[in-house]
């Protein structure tokens, strides 16, 4: 690891609470945020209340097993929807093409409840959706995420070893197609990437330890998710195996959450402890994105879309429910109530509201954190 001496001293900000971001309304707010546009990454700390770490842990390892019993009922269901086009249709061992809703693949949250609740947590959603826009959605919920144990022995060339990426929709690898299953793909933005936060993946830290480099804390390489280059670019020069300069790994409470710009460098790490850590993954994306590109392939088939069933999402309250209302049977996904607000102030403006002439507008004369900062949209960030 890097001892940071000739790194830029912007990359060193606090991450988390632990770290020195101050904790408590909107400054706190603002720490994460301002770790996120610098860094590329930051941790919210103690999401979940300590007392509730084991119930949305027993909640993720009881739905793991019940979502095991779904997919097997859902891939028998796909070969016979097959067969009745093709009565000689052999699946064999691979994946055999999703249907659409209720024929395709249940989205994990369906299986997890107890834990689900938390998706939804104030400041989550504060950081998500100054981030990305006020209509946010979660595009992924990926429950078998557990860091497990490393085999022993191990060794110095396993404690270097990394496999830097970038999350989709900036994972150049993709899942590519193949002229067999030409569906089975995952779309990947082009380099160089757009500066823009495209979507934000989250590590929800179950316990029952606390994350730390010693049992697999996530490395990450601040401020690469500004960086034009990528470990997986074709022509960049990277290895993707080995260490970079100014990497960290990252140390958390249970019940905690990370969150990182999907454009961030990051890998996973080695266990090196006696013990299996239980671990959520949710990707949470403004309206916009598209998730038609998006392959599921967390749970053994590979849907371009999953569903939340009409009776699950019932039972969610109403701030979960605006997060996967897109993949909900029956239920229409119109613009959140902030979306709708904007437009209505936007079609009230008055011309006694506006100034006489347009002789103080200068193109190109305002930045975006001066913007921010007279909007009251977050942090005004130097450059």
């Amino acid at each position: 690891m890097s001892d940071g001496k000739e790194l830029d001293p912007r990359l060193c900000v606090p991450y988390s609470i632990s770290t020195g971001i101050p904790s408590g309304g909107d400054a706190e707010i603002e720490g994460y945020i301002e770790s996120l546009r610098l860094q590329g990454f930051c941790v919210i700390d103690r999401v979940i209340p300590q007392d509730q770490i084991d119930a949305a842990r027993q909640s993720v390892l009881e739905g793991r097993v019940l979502l095991q019993e779904d997919r097997a009922k859902e891939r028998q269901a796909r070969i016979e929807w097959m067969r009745e086009s093709d009565p000689d249709f052999q699946p064999g061992d691979g994946p055999v093409r999703p249907q659409v809703a209720p024929q395709a693949e249940i989205c994990d949250v369906a299986r997890c409840e107890g834990f689900a609740q938390h998706l939804a947590e104030e400041r989550v959603l504060k950081v998500a959706k100054t981030m990305l826009d006020p209509h946010v959605r979660i595009m992924q919920t990926e429950v078998n995420k557990s860091s497990r144990p490393a085999e022993r022995p191990i060794t110095d060339e396993q404690r270097q070893r990394r496999g830097w990426h970038s999350d989709w929709p900036h994972d150049l690898t993709a899942y590519g197609p193949n002229e067999e299953h030409p569906w089975k793909h995952c779309g990947a933005v082009a380099q160089p990437f757009p500066d823009v936060c495209m979507a934000l993946s989250t590590i929800w830290y179950l316990g029952p330890e606390d994350v730390t480099p010693h049992n697999g804390g996530t490395w990450v390489v601040p401020g690469s998710h500004k960086d034009p280059r990528n470990p997986r670019g074709p022509d960049d020069g990277i290895d993707q195996w080995r260490a970079i300069p100014g990497e960290l790994q990252i140390s958390a409470p249970a019940g905690s959450v990370y969150l990182q710009d999907t454009r961030v460098w990051h890998s996973t790490a080695l266990n090196q402890s006696e013990h299996e850590r239980t671990a959520v993954v949710c990707r949470y994306a403004p309206w916009w994105l598209s998730g038609n590109e998006f392959c599921n392939l967390h749970s053994g088939g590979h849907a371009l879309r999953t569903y939340v069933p009409r009776e699950v999402y019932e039972r969610f309250s109403p701030d979960l429910q605006l997060l996967y209302r897109h993949l909900t049977e029956g239920v229409e996904d119109v613009l959140q109530p902030e979306n709708q607000l904007q437009a209505v102030r936007a079609q009230g403006l008055h011309s006694a509201e506006r100034p006489p002439d347009n002789s103080h507008v200068v193109v190109g004369g305002m930045t975006h954190e001066q913007w921010r900062r007279r909007s009251g949209k977050g942090p005004a960030l130097s450059a």
